[in-house]
């Protein structure tokens, strides 16, 4: 209730025309506030705006053993999550660049440089991860990206290239065509994720 109460308080200070609609930096000051929940809307009713909020769950575990596992995975994502937000800056900047030109050439130097850049920047990180934060950042790389790590080879190197890597992924237990699925096998990642990024991790 002690959270609540600043944020129906900075409702009623934001919103002085509660017909007004909210406006993106009003949306924005609330979120900041709002920890361990998301604003997917809201509505007005009466007069009044009322901030529609989905609070996250909060796993609880009665076996010790399971805890642990907890843990190590809340470690796990927080540790290779922000190289997947990096992943998606890179593709992002990929796809910009490669819509510039339709030259086979200059596309192929633009990937090559880009890889070439990518293996001296995060070699060192990779070969420090342990192989569940491994498989964790394949998942992270397809929630943030849309595409599995199998599919970014494919498409800008090459099938062989893919099956390649794959194939080495699998003699470590990983495997680059794992998709991520928040709402199935990838619903505590997501939740952590929450967690992390609302700051309460």
């Amino acid at each position: 209730m002690k959270r609540l109460l600043p944020i129906l308080m900075l409702l009623l200070f934001v919103l002085p025309d509660k017909q007004a609609s909210l406006s993106a930096q009003q949306l924005q000051v609330i979120r900041e506030n709002l920890r361990g929940g998301r604003i997917t809307g809201y509505d007005i009713i009466a007069g009044d705006t009322v901030a529609e909020v989905t609070i996250v769950t909060v796993p609880v575990f009665t076996k010790p053993k399971d805890m642990r596992q907890y843990q190590k995975l809340v470690n796990n994502v927080k540790k290779v999550y922000p190289y997947a937000k990096d992943a998606k800056f890179y593709f992002e900047s990929l796809t910009a660049q490669l819509a510039l030109t339709t030259d086979e050439k200059e596309r192929e130097q633009i990937t090559d440089d880009l890889e070439k850049e990518l293996i001296k920047r995060y070699t060192p990180v990779l070969e420090r991860m342990t192989r569940s934060q491994g498989k964790v950042l394949i998942k992270l790389i397809d929630r943030e990206v849309n595409r599995t790590a199998y599919q970014l080879l494919e498409d800008y190197r090459s099938k062989f290239s893919a099956k390649f890597w794959n194939t080495i992924a699998r003699l470590f237990k990983a495997n680059l065509k794992d998709g991520y699925d928040p709402n199935g096998e990838d619903a505590l990642i997501e939740q952590i994720i929450i967690l992390y990024e609302a700051g309460l991790l």
